[in-house]
């Protein structure tokens, strides 16, 4: 039997994005409007690729980056945050637009595929049983990175804080006593607090510098998700000593963007402004609040940090594949010989091989 689809391509100003993704369940890390979002280690174009039958639909949006040392030939990458496709889960579907979607990539010149995928979503779980038409399997591409933290705000707000570590109850409980009062900034009069907290923070941890953001992108950042921007800030003697962007897309409220002040890191008046966002997001009606993982996915001090507030994790996956493996092997050789000429081992675990920074 034949069956009746639509395989299309859209950029952000396409309104066909929404109404694809409007038919079913995602995040605000799928919009087209997130997709406009600049920076933060994310390049190239923005597209979004949906495919669709009568009763069901599919869309991956990704980035298309060019390869420098290939003119003409692309990479296709993943937003900030937790993106990959959504669509509705059913397996014969899912591959009659898995397929759709390689050839798509393949006639845009695309090398190689990378995505991160969404933890709360699991949609990582939509490529199982699915191949392509060589009888490759989806599931072949993906890594489990490490995990992710959630606090359930289904719960009451007393089960919820139960759900913490105990040290952490006290210590949020002390910074209350001791005077730290939380708040939402509706103005976000305080931006200038944020990107200065925010900036420390990254310091401190030694962060890449696409991760670090100015006043100027904060205010695109709001003025691209609109409503879905909020910013929290925790006040200590009138001063702002820490703040977050914070993404709220009903039914998750995502801890975007944290930083404290330098001067109060060991007070970490960052755990009250956690405390006060859970209880705001319970309050409105939503069913999550994501606190993500530590750095590139690992179980390190910040996941540590983030599993005091709660036990609920997540499974985070990214997926690579090959699409053009002529060139790939090609670009991948000659970048080896690169590094070996400047005696740096490559890093084996980078996707595509090609582009990982030495150190």
């Amino acid at each position: 039997m034949l069956v009746e689809a639509r395989a299309e391509v859209h950029r952000p100003s396409s309104r066909t994005w929404g109404e694809v993704l409007s038919r079913i369940p995602h995040d605000i890390y799928h919009t087209a409007q997130y997709h406009l979002v600049p920076g933060l280690g994310t390049a190239g174009e923005p597209y979004a690729f949906s495919y669709e039958e009568e009763r069901c639909a599919f869309l991956w949006p990704y980035f298309l980056v060019p390869i420098p040392q290939a003119p003409g030939y692309f990479d296709v990458t993943s937003a900030y945050g937790y993106p990959g496709p959504v669509g509705t889960p059913d397996p014969a579907f899912i591959e009659r637009a898995w397929r759709a979607l390689l050839y798509h990539w393949k006639q845009q010149h695309a090398v190689s595929a990378f995505t991160r995928f969404h933890p709360l979503l699991g949609n990582a779980r939509l490529l199982d049983g699915v191949s392509s038409e060589d009888g490759k399997p989806a599931w072949e591409g993906l890594r489990e990175l490490g995990l992710t933290v959630s606090i359930d705000l289904t719960q009451s707000l007393e089960q919820q804080v139960r759900g913490y570590n105990k040290k952490m109850r006290q210590s949020i409980r002390k910074l209350f006593e001791a005077g730290y009062e939380c708040g939402e900034d509706h103005e976000f009069a305080h931006l200038d607090d944020f990107i200065r907290v925010y900036t420390a923070t990254m310091s401190r941890r030694m962060s890449r510098a696409e991760f670090v953001v100015d006043a100027d992108w904060v205010r695109e950042f709001r003025c691209l998700l609109g409503e879905n921007a909020r910013l929290f800030v925790t006040k200590y003697q009138g001063a702002v000593v820490a703040a977050m962007l914070v993404m709220e897309y009903a039914p998750y409220v995502h801890c975007h963007l944290i930083g404290t002040d330098e001067r109060f890191a060991a007070e970490s008046p960052s755990k009250a402004l956690l405390d006060y966002v859970r209880r705001w997001g319970t309050e409105r009606g939503l069913r999550s609040m994501h606190l993500g993982g530590g750095v590139g996915g690992r179980q390190d001090s910040l996941f540590e940090y983030k599993s005091r507030f709660s036990e609920v994790t997540h499974g985070f996956q990214i997926g690579g594949w090959v699409l053009d493996e002529p060139v790939y092997r090609e670009l991948e050789t000659a970048h080896r010989a690169r590094l070996e000429a400047m005696g740096v081992e490559a890093d084996r675990e980078f996707f595509p091989a090609y582009r990982s920074v030495p150190g």
